[in-house]
């Protein structure tokens, strides 16, 4: 047998494959490994690049943020969320000096007034300094991000020279305190304390101003963020609690100056007025549109359309609406309302809204039915819904009829479309039902022609179709004689009361009685003496 001879062979090349398998594997368990035990890249640190220019343009701050992710957005967020709260810490430092001024004002200590307007400075001093650092330092970082050190650099002056200027201007402030708070002879203390409360007001009007500026440059990064999933209600409640114009009731002055400072500041009285003005030409623009659109959707729908005159006025009417709806929407973005939150409340409340408003839904399923199949239009006088009266208008709820009564009555379309609906004034041409009795002694042939007579001296009946006078009837108490003749539907109601008022006159003249009911009672009466019957007829 050969399997003897070749099973040494088998062996070695098991063993080889085997041995092989087992360095490959133990090679690549080291490479693992070593690969494993490799420090991990540095992950590059994020920094704000927006905040290079806090006073940077709105349209172009948008533009910046639009390309950032997440992450960088929240960088972004939280660096000028910093500039706003040092903001808001200065414009606090402020308000702070201004009741150390107060004090300063109301004591008679002099000592003790000094010491107040040394620590209102102090306080000033620090939320400026800290709100300086902080501005600086988030500039430099987008600076340092961006790599434009060196055009910035040399756009900015020297340093050293800004830095002389900051230090010069500081103790020149210094200095005019000090002259202010420690020299009585030049001023007392009270014109010094004064002077100083004028100071921290004009410059709560300035940093209010510039407090708003940020507010609306974070609110863009926030709104930003939010788009990309971000979480910003935090932001946003800091950017609210903050924001506004406050006023110190008890301080007249104060609450003057903030009152004055707001209406001549850029980001208060004159942004609101300009805001109030784009409002009002939204309105007068929003009103322009809808009224020459709704005229020229009307010419359309009459002309090239053909629809009736109330689906064109429902369309027209429509539109209109939506085109004010929509434009005083707009108009309150120009006020800078937020119709977010309104529009989530609708798409929230839709549900509710439309089971609450289920019968509603129902009358617009109605009058989409009554445009598509128009039974009647504006002008006819129509039978429906327990009214009869001539159709002024329709809206998606409801119809408006006019009733002979000169009333005004709004018929659900609900109840109009689910009912019968009778247009009188459909056809051009009407008949005019007419009923005229005579008595049983008079000669109907003659009432007959008395009435074709009159027929044919009325201008108003038409002589095609033909008149129809026929003797159809003999009641109880009268023969009664049809009288039929045709007429224009704008010429109904005349026809009839003419043709009623002629007939009876010439009925007068040629004694042809027009009979009331009458009832014949026969009453039988007994003689109780001789038990003889009587029988009288009496006529009632």
């Amino acid at each position: 047998m050969r399997l003897p001879k070749l099973l040494p062979f088998i062996v070695l090349f098991c063993f080889v494959f085997i041995s092989g398998a087992q360095i490959q594997a133990q090679e690549t368990k080291e490479k693992t490994e070593a690969k494993q035990a490799e420090p991990p890249p540095p992950v590059k640190e994020l920094k704000p690049i927006t905040t290079i220019d806090p006073l940077v343009p709105l349209d172009q701050l948008r533009i910046m943020v639009r390309p950032l992710t997440k992450d960088e957005l929240q960088v972004e967020a939280n660096a000028w969320f910093e500039l706003l709260r040092n903001k808001a810490r200065q414009i606090a430092a402020a308000r702070l000096g201004v009741k150390k001024t107060n004090e300063a004002i109301a004591t008679n200590d002099d000592q003790q007034a000094l010491d107040s307007l040394k620590k209102a400075e102090t306080v000033q001093h620090m939320a400026d300094e800290k709100a300086r650092q902080t501005e600086e330092e988030l500039t430099k970082k987008a600076q340092e991000n961006l790599g434009v050190d060196v055009a910035v650099d040399a756009a900015k002056p020297d340093p050293a020279q800004a830095e002389e200027g900051t230090t010069a201007s500081t103790e020149e402030k210094s200095a005019t305190t000090a002259d202010s708070t420690t020299t009585p002879d030049n001023a007392t203390t009270t014109q010094s304390a004064e002077a100083m409360k004028a100071a921290f007001l004009q410059n709560i009007n300035r940093l209010q101003d510039e407090r708003t500026a940020l507010s609306d440059r974070l609110e863009v990064i926030l709104t930003s963020l939010a788009a990309k999933g971000g979480d910003v209600e935090t932001y946003r409640k800091y950017i609210a609690a903050v924001s506004g114009l406050e006023l110190d009731t008890s301080d007249a002055s104060a609450a003057w100056s903030g009152i004055k400072g707001w209406f001549i500041s850029k980001e208060g009285g004159q942004r609101m007025g300009w805001n109030l003005g784009k409002f009002l030409l939204i309105l007068f623009l929003t009103w322009v549109v809808a009224r020459v659109g709704s005229t020229v959707i009307s010419w359309l729908l009459e002309r090239k359309v053909r629809l009736t005159q109330l689906a064109e006025n429902l369309i027209s009417g429509t539109i209109r609406n939506v085109i004010y709806l929509v434009g005083f929407a707009v108009a309150l973005t120009a006020l800078e309302v937020d119709m977010t939150p309104v529009l989530a409340a609708i798409g929230a409340t839709g549900l509710v809204v439309g089971l609450a408003l289920q019968g509603t839904l129902s009358n617009f399923a109605s009058g989409l039915m009554i445009l598509i199949n128009r039974p009647f239009d504006v002008g006819d006088v129509v039978t429906a819904g327990g009214v009869t009266g001539t159709v002024k208008q329709m809206n998606l709820v409801s119809t408006n009829f006019r009733t002979f009564d000169n009333q005004t009555i709004h018929v659900p379309n609900n109840s109009i479309w689910n009912g019968v609906i009778t247009n009188i004034t459909a056809n051009k041409v009407r008949r005019v039902d007419l009923e005229f009795c005579i008595g049983y002694s008079d000669d109907f042939e003659q009432a007959e022609q008395i009435i074709r007579d009159v027929l044919a001296d009325q201008e108003l009946v038409l002589r095609e179709p033909e008149a129809v006078v026929v003797t159809h009837a003999l009641a109880d108490s009268s023969v009664n004689i049809v009288c039929r003749p045709w007429a224009k539907t704008t010429d109904w109601w005349a026809v009839k009361t003419a043709v009623t008022r002629e007939v009876k006159r010439r009925f007068d003249q040629a004694g042809i009685s027009i009979p009331f009911p009458q009832q014949d009672i026969h009453v039988y009466s007994t003689d109780a003496s001789n038990g003889n019957g009587k029988i009288e007829t009496v006529s009632k």
